[in-house]
């Protein structure tokens, strides 16, 4: 089921917009599975968006060669590209910046916490260590636990979000997401990147997960994905009582 609604203009063209009622009915669908998931709380979802819209995004996702990637290469992560963020996306198409800020929304929100039962949550405008993702040839990710707090605005991490824009992925080419136990012992999850494919994650210092083997994908393709990662407010022994509007008196 998509959740999603195309709208035609004039002025800018197709647009889409998330919708709450769809979103809160696809949570409710998800959320017994999601707190069942092993090795930790997860949620898989297809067709999130709907094929055509899926197939038009991953259309314009940018190639190696067609944004200011910043590259990793080292033992951890291989091949990687990212930080399209720290130019505040400058160059990409407006449809993925609009997805950027759909995944930011307040229906958005509203689904991730009904499907997860976290609440309070906050999503990250500046999209630190998240945005858009592509993994090229011979690229992997090792397995890791994420980073746990936005230290600049002391908010710690709770969920992470996926979406995947890869049309025609083959098996053989490798890039499954691989979820973890906590002692590193057996991969209990395989999650392969397909296109207009959501995955939710639960955040956890052991809720291991990468795709660590080297793609085998042809060479001109990549594994590209949209993360997005949400978080709570930290609790201050400094915080002020909570109160609502208080009204200066009446000026006779």
């Amino acid at each position: 089921m998509s959740v999603a609604t195309i709208e035609e203009g004039p002025l800018l063209g197709p647009s889409f917009f998330l919708s709450r009622t769809a979103l809160r009915s696809l949570a409710l669908a998800h959320r017994d599975g999601y707190g069942a998931a092993r090795p930790y709380p997860h949620a898989v979802i297809d067709g999130f968006l709907g094929e055509r819209l899926a197939s038009g995004l991953a259309e314009v996702f940018p190639g190696a060669s067609e944004a200011d990637w910043k590259r990793r290469d080292h033992q951890e992560q291989a091949a990687r590209l990212g930080q399209l963020q720290r130019k505040a996306f400058e160059g990409v198409h407006g449809a993925l910046r609009h997805l950027l800020s759909e995944l930011s929304s307040m229906s958005f929100l509203d689904f991730l916490e009904t499907l997860t039962g976290v609440q309070g949550l906050i999503a990250d405008p500046h999209f630190r260590g998240a945005g858009l993702h592509l993994t090229l040839r011979g690229g992997h990710l090792a397995l890791h636990a994420d980073f746990n707090r936005d230290r600049f605005r002391a908010l710690s991490r709770r969920l992470t979000v996926l979406y995947y824009l890869n049309r025609g992925w083959e098996p053989a080419w490798g890039g499954d997401l691989e979820l973890w136990n906590a002692d590193l012992s057996r991969c209990e999850a395989r999650i392969a990147p397909l296109l207009d494919r959501l995955v939710v994650m639960a955040h956890g210092d052991d809720y291991w997960h990468g795709h660590p083997a080297p793609l085998e994908c042809p060479e001109g393709r990549g594994r590209a994905a949209v993360a997005a990662y949400f978080y709570t407010a930290e609790a201050s022994p400094d915080a002020p009582e909570p109160h609502s509007a208080i009204w200066a008196p009446a000026r006779s």
